[in-house]
């Protein structure tokens, strides 16, 4: 007979109990999906908009069956930062992104030794899916052996790494941004389809030329997503495990490309159509979670990368009475409220109160930290550096007005330009938008504007009335906590993190006219 020493069957019988506990832990866990639509500020959701002269009935329901925060920012502008943040927990402007996004045939921005948030869900026991638009960088394969980012160096036929199954995700169904080459679905490392033609330059609004298969259509992709989210929540009902699904949708985003379904459906315009369509595949989900009665172990996020782009036309739309900046100045890529104030909505049945309303300033950044909090998982102290928490706003515990989640939030803009929010005050380091709407900065500075913008927002969201002349005092407090969050590399409780490329991170001519936020040599990569 086999027998154990004493000491290796105690070794053995902890191990096998802790695997049990983890099991029987992961099993009571919720599941989540993430649904992060493109281009869609908060004024493109009626819930939050009632004079919007549209309706999002899908997105509305979760709104009025869960909490919806009036306060909530996308940590960058434009697309990929944003990413980055949501799925790193940490300010992209950290990384080696410090203006713009991730290019074409571009490397991954996220390192490989970063946690990410389907990595410590997949610890914890959740499957891990990805459907959706990734636009986060990828290693090419080379054509003779190696990785390049150059196109007449790749070889389609080869396994693409970097991408979401390289950083947390079991499975991965989608593309990268929707009017970018190559045309052809992706499946997990796989390109599927061949090769075999070229997209020509403005085949749609926005398109750029490069490689695709035959058959690409641009109106099947939304409508193909909404199909496949929803079978995936139907095939997980069936599962023991608990799964975390992520869609980045790639809608109302450029090419505006509603679903033949959804063409004309508005009357107004095929941006409108579009907006619906999106809408309709939020209620696709919704539906899947419904008919497989798993609503009530479903924690839904949904949310934006970014405000809304003025491809939409807001111009013609309003002649056609839809509003989508009413509310807040500015538009996709500023640095004001407009560019990355967005629809952030969180259900969950039993736990989070129906039709409840936060006004506590956050941003999507803060996905990964309440992930962590809601599994009871430790994040490391090199990780999620700039994510707090939701979780005790979502079980309606009270506000303390003097001790806000984030003692001070940073903005940034598709220039690289940097705004701080602190309470009701924001100072926005740039002289015009920072962005696309008017003034943008060539033109604000040659105007002789201010070098800088404070706005009390409480008593002026739409940002009329710069007062940084009035409140120097104001000024130097805002800098002086950009300063500080800088160089301690967080904005969350723990020890000094570095950022990459210091002081890239601030445009050369704010440091110029405040030299105190370059940081110390010693900063480094991490």
């Amino acid at each position: 007979m086999n027998r154990k020493s004493p000491l290796a069957l105690a070794v053995f019988c902890a191990a096998a109990l802790s695997l049990c506990q983890g099991v029987l832990r992961a099993a009571d866990n919720p599941n989540i999906i993430l649904i992060l639509a493109d281009d869609m500020g908060i004024d493109a959701v009626s819930a939050y908009n009632a004079e919007m002269g549209l309706k999002t009935p899908a997105i509305d329901r979760l709104a009025q069956e869960g909490m919806r925060f009036a306060d909530a920012h996308s940590t960058s502008a434009v697309c990929s930062p944003t990413r980055y943040s949501v799925l790193t927990g940490r300010y992209n402007w950290r990384s080696r992104l410090k203006r713009g996004i991730v290019g074409k045939w571009e490397r991954p921005l996220i390192a490989e030794a970063r946690l990410t948030l389907p990595e410590m869900l997949r610890d914890e026991g959740y499957d891990t899916a990805m459907i959706g638009k990734w636009h986060l960088g990828w290693h090419w394969s080379k054509k003779g052996g190696g990785t390049t980012e150059k196109l007449a160096e790749i070889d389609f036929t080869k396994p693409i790494k970097g991408g979401p199954c390289d950083h947390g995700f079991d499975y991965f169904f989608g593309d990268d941004v929707p009017n970018w080459p190559p045309y052809a679905w992706r499946e997990n490392d796989r390109l599927l389809g061949k090769i075999t033609t070229e997209m020509k330059a403005g085949a749609m609004v926005g398109v750029s030329a490069g490689p695709s298969v035959a058959e690409w259509d641009f109106r099947a992709v939304l409508h193909e997503y909404g199909q496949r989210c929803a079978a995936h929540i139907r095939d997980r009902a069936e599962k023991a495990k608990p799964y975390f699904l992520y869609v980045p949708l790639p809608s109302p985003h450029t090419p505006i490309a509603p679903h033949h379904e959804f063409r004309g459906k508005t009357g107004i315009s095929e941006y409108a159509d579009f907006l619906l369509q999106t809408d309709a595949v939020v209620g696709q989900m919704l539906a899947a979670l419904d008919d497989t009665q798993t609503a009530e172990n479903t924690l839904v996020f949904f949310t934006c990368d970014n405000g809304t782009s003025p491809k939409a036309d807001f111009d013609a739309l309003k002649k056609a009475g839809v509003d989508l900046n009413r509310h807040f100045r500015g538009w996709k890529a500023d640095a004001y409220e407009g560019g990355h104030r967005v629809p952030f909505i969180v259900r969950w049945p039993g736990r989070v109160k129906a039709d409840s309303r936060c006004e506590e300033t956050i941003t999507l950044a803060d996905i990964m930290a309440t992930c962590a909090d809601v599994i009871e998982h430790s994040l490391p102290d090199r990780a999620a550096e700039d994510s707090a928490s939701l979780l005790p706003l979502l079980r309606g515990e009270a506000e303390d007005a003097g001790s806000p989640l984030h003692p001070i939030v940073i903005h940034h803009s598709v220039s690289g330009h940097f705004a701080v929010r602190k309470g009701k005050w924001k100072l926005l380091l740039c002289a015009g938008s920072g962005g696309w709407s008017p003034p943008r900065e060539r033109e604000a500075i040659q105007s002789e504007r201010p070098p800088m913008q404070l706005f009390d927002l409480r008593q002026d969201p739409k940002e009329t009335q710069n007062l940084y002349a009035s409140h120097p005092e104001k000024v130097e407090e805002l800098i002086a906590d950009l300063v500080h969050a800088f160089r301690e590399g967080r904005t969350t409780p723990g020890s000094q993190q570095t950022n990459e490329g210091w002081p890239n991170t601030i445009p050369k001519d704010i440091l110029k006219r405040f030299p105190q936020l370059a940081a110390p040599e010693s900063d480094s990569a991490r």
